[in-house]
């Protein structure tokens, strides 16, 4: 049996009665951040683009919402939308496929649409499905340093895969249906770190494109197209042979099904820039008392100093994946929000100044992608120094409930108003208790238009 029809099997046949409480909790929380990450990002030029673009070429409306919007589009242009949506502005959760709910929620609300018949459970199932296959692809590609560092956006590339069996399972599509759209999702992994180069948006879409590819993969498998059986496995232009040559660790794909939901692996973020930069800002902020410094070093992972050594904040993207800015912003503002990336803060001579104060050192003996070291230099000529091996929003220092609430309320008010933003956030902490997913995914749209 192929490694596709294993997955298919497993994630076509699972009940949300199987999945423990805290999973099925994790489930509740990830959706309602990504969806307030979603509300947010909404109004962004990127987004307005894909909107633009999605419309145009759907050529009329359709029924799945579109968040934030009054207007509806056809489930497939809907999720590209909400995915773009969701990471537009960098607050949706990470350590995942990497960014799994701006690929698996979008994806899930959006097959709505054409399950009429599916339930909160069903719902719930899914979302379970699709964090825990994006994460395995990617750990079964030798983990997010081998396979980012190969050029390869592991959101896209592996999100697929995610949004494709979570597309499945909402569907309740039978497991010989799954194996083939697992199959066709294979010809739709793309994405890769151009973007960095330049601050380009279409980091922003990567998510979008995956939510809409694995929805529309498993479409074409249910209108009967066949994708290759051992999408993963394949010796030729298989998965793992062509993504993940040299790196691959094929038993990662199914090893352990049912154990250890990856879901409780991602991070729901308190910051909003590149999860690497997190722990930085958090021991800035720790080190941070109104006295006089003189710069700031910060040690991290090769990968991360790669990924976010950057001194530009010419664009959102740009400051977003920045540790100079972040830890430059932390010291100046004593936070790390977004009003702290608007472009009059980016552009400040403070910022810039601090910015080149910010020294970014490359040290492989720090624990891992989400770590940081911080040495503050004072004008007295002391050091001080702060280690944080897993910042606040990590598996293991999970931000509360009442944060993720409060954080999802300040996205979701001001684009919903707070009467519908906080009906939707009841309707998504209900999960499991029957209530409708189409009165949720409905919830997600406005009744009347803004001018965004």
């Amino acid at each position: 049996m192929s490694d596709a029809r294993k997955l298919a099997e497993f994630y076509a046949g699972l009940a949300a009665e199987a999945l423990p409480e805290a999973t099925v909790h994790a489930v509740r929380r990830h959706v309602l951040d990504t969806l307030g990450a979603a509300l947010a990002g909404a109004g962004e030029p990127v987004v307005v683009a894909v909107r633009n673009a999605a419309a145009l070429m759907a050529g009329g409306p359709g029924a799945a919402t579109v968040w934030g919007r009054t207007e509806r589009l056809p489930p497939v242009p809907a999720a590209l939308v909400n995915g773009t949506a969701a990471h537009a502005l960098e607050l949706d959760d990470a350590s995942g496929c990497d960014h799994s709910g701006a690929v698996v929620v979008p994806a899930v609300l959006a097959a709505l649409a054409v399950a009429p018949a599916a339930t909160d459970a069903d719902l719930i199932a899914a979302v379970a499905a699709g964090y825990d296959l994006g994460r395995r692809v990617m750990e079964a590609s030798g983990g997010y340093d081998a396979h980012n560092n190969a050029g390869w956006h592991s959101t896209g590339t592996c999100g697929v895969f995610a949004a494709c069996i979570a597309a499945v399972r909402l569907r309740r599509l039978p497991a010989e249906v799954g194996a083939q759209a697992l199959g066709i999702a294979l010809s739709f992994a793309s994405g890769t770190w151009a973007f960095l180069q330049d601050g380009a948006m279409t980091k922003r879409l990567h998510p979008g494109h995956a939510a809409a590819a694995g929805l529309l993969a498993s479409e074409l498998a249910v209108q009967g197209m066949t994708g290759p059986s051992h999408a993963f496995e394949a010796s030729w232009g298989g998965f793992l042979s062509t993504y993940a040559h040299d790196t691959a660790d094929p038993a990662a794909l199914t090893v352990g099904l049912g154990q250890g939901w990856r879901i409780h692996r991602s991070s729901i973020k308190p910051y909003a820039s590149c999860r690497g930069t997190h722990a930085a800002v958090e021991a800035v902020l720790a080190l941070r008392d109104g006295a006089p410094a003189e710069r700031i070093e910060v040690a991290v992972t090769p990968t991360v100093a790669r990924m976010c050594g950057g001194t530009s904040a010419a664009t959102l993207l740009d400051a977003q994946m920045s540790l100079p800015y972040a830890v430059a912003v932390a010291w100046l503002h004593g936070a790390a929000d977004l009003p702290c990336f608007a472009p009059e803060v980016r552009g400040s001579e403070a910022a810039r100044d601090w910015m080149a104060r910010v020294d970014v050192r490359r040290d492989a003996a720090i624990a891992s992608n989400v770590a940081a070291r911080v040495t503050l230099h004072r004008a007295d000529g002391t050091r001080h120094t702060r280690t944080i091996d897993s910042p606040l929003g990590s598996w293991d220092r999970p931000l509360p409930d009442a944060a993720v609430a409060a954080k999802y309320r300040s996205l979701a008010a001001p684009v919903l108003g707070l009467a519908q933003a906080t009906a939707l956030q009841d309707a998504v902490w209900a999960l499991g208790t029957g209530i409708s997913p189409h009165h949720l995914a409905a919830l997600c749209g406005r009744a009347t238009e803004t001018t965004a």
